[in-house]
């Protein structure tokens, strides 16, 4: 009986929720089938025979979009192909931890049709409804080590370690970036380190803050204009924890497509599928993290931040905003968690202790904006790129190191192999000079980019 009345509990809550995002008109994150004019099996989809369909033997240029449930097997192929291809590449980090970093990529690569996601003829293949734990659940029958709940759990132990490696050298001269069981998240080129404290701190500080909404906000209100003298302007969010059952329920499908005002959010947290934005410790499964658009409009450049940072206060900060970087990455699916993510949630602690011990923030208010508007791709000239995680560790095509040690280079003035960046594959030339122009106009010169057309750049 004792069951039976949750479930009924359960269910009723479930039945407000969805009553209540039934009168939110147009407002972000409506209902999938609201926004979208039907579910993603519901689109109209190329049904003649493929060779009916081929255009000049290059096969269709738009997206099919295909659901997991009746293309079972195709899914899990096209998981495992992916899965090892990505394994196979050049990524400074042992096998042990992308196993844990690769599957969030799979999962990206599979809602967008990226990849190995595509047909025989390149049509590109999107599984909108893929999940991190559906992908795992593909790769685990070849891979049980691959249970979702153990991936987590690993990530969790990532995140964990940096910030108690962190929190344990605040106030020391010199921080190594081993801890016992090796490099912070992994990450080869962070073995055998040691690193000043502070400059490292304030790379972990400034890339923390960077995705802040009420950073960005505050940004826009100081630079209004770009490097151009135009306006511009600047997109984001905030991760939120929800209630996992209550959250499926009201059929949202992505709650970073649309922005959402604060009545909304106001109003999913009165009925419980947004908990708190405090510092209490929530865990998987019940509970779980999802990304809320607030503003429409792109974000900033990673890369053009990382090269900001190391441009100001050198190779040892640029370092701590790739392992804050690394925190957002993994912090998406964890075992367990706060609300914030645990990027701000560090970032946070450090500029606390920092003015608790000195009676003054580590990095100022202003250098953060500077560097929000330094970076946002809609500034000049605008950058369609940012790299992930993974590709910041990837040593890409015409490069002998990972894609942050080549971003190293362009500061100190050395020549540049000619790779293409990020999942949109902006050649160097392009990237680089554009760099080169922001560095000019923020009033940090560096040297024009020397792009070789040879290995060993």
């Amino acid at each position: 009986m004792r069951r039976r009345h949750r479930f009924a509990k359960s269910r009723r809550a479930a039945e407000r929720v969805l009553e209540t995002l039934d009168r939110l008109h147009d407002r972000g994150g409506r209902r999938a089938r609201d926004r979208d004019g039907g579910k993603a099996d519901d689109r109209p989809r190329d049904d003649r025979p493929r060779d009916e369909r081929r255009r000049d033997g290059r096969g269709p240029r738009g997206v099919r979009y295909l659901t997991v449930r009746g293309n079972e097997e195709l899914f899990r192929r096209l998981c495992r192909d992916d899965f090892q291809y990505l394994m196979a590449q050049r990524i400074d980090a042992p096998a042990d931890v992308l196993e844990v970093l690769l599957p969030q990529s799979v999962v990206g690569r599979a809602q967008n049709g990226h990849g190995w996601f595509v047909d025989e003829y390149g049509t590109p293949l999107a599984f909108r409804e893929a999940t991190f734990d559906r992908v795992l659940t593909e790769l685990e029958d070849r891979w049980p080590h691959l249970r979702h709940d153990a991936v987590r759990r690993r990530r969790t132990d990532l995140v964990e370690r940096v910030r108690a490696h962190v929190m344990a050298h605040l106030f020391t001269e010199t921080m190594p970036l081993d801890d016992a069981e090796g490099p912070l998240l992994g990450a080869g080129f962070l073995a055998g380190r040691t690193v000043d404290t502070r400059a490292f701190l304030s790379g972990l500080v400034l890339a923390g803050f960077m995705d802040d909404i009420d950073h960005r906000r505050m940004a826009l209100t100081l630079h209004p204009l770009d490097f151009q003298g135009d306006r511009y302007d600047i997109g984001g969010g905030e991760i939120r924890v929800v209630n996992a059952g209550l959250f499926r329920a009201t059929g949202i499908e992505d709650a970073g497509a649309e922005a959402w005002d604060a009545r909304d959010l106001a109003e999913l947290e009165r009925l419980g599928v947004l908990m708190p934005l405090d510092e209490q410790v929530w865990e998987y499964p019940h509970y779980d993290q999802e990304y809320f658009r607030l503003r429409l409009g792109d974000g900033v450049c990673d890369d053009l931040a990382m090269i900001a940072i190391g441009r100001r206060h050198g190779l040892e900060a640029m370092l701590g905003a790739f392992v804050m970087d690394g925190l957002d990455t993994y912090d998406k699916y964890l075992i367990r968690f706060t609300s914030k993510g645990s990027d701000t949630r560090l970032a946070e602690d450090i500029q606390r202790a920092w003015r608790e011990r000195h009676g003054r923030a580590l990095v100022p208010d202003e250098e953060l904006l500077d560097l929000i508007w330094f970076a946002a791709k809609n500034n000049h000239p605008r950058v369609n790129l940012s790299s992930s995680h993974r590709r910041l560790l990837q040593t890409e095509a015409g490069a002998t190191v990972p894609t942050l040690l080549h971003h190293w280079r362009f500061l100190e003035g050395r020549d540049l192999g000619p790779i293409k960046l990020g999942f949109s594959r902006v050649p160097a030339a392009d990237f680089y000079r554009a760099a080169h122009l922001r560095c000019e106009a923020a009033g940090h010169p560096v040297a024009a980019p020397t792009i070789v057309e040879r290995r060993g750049a």
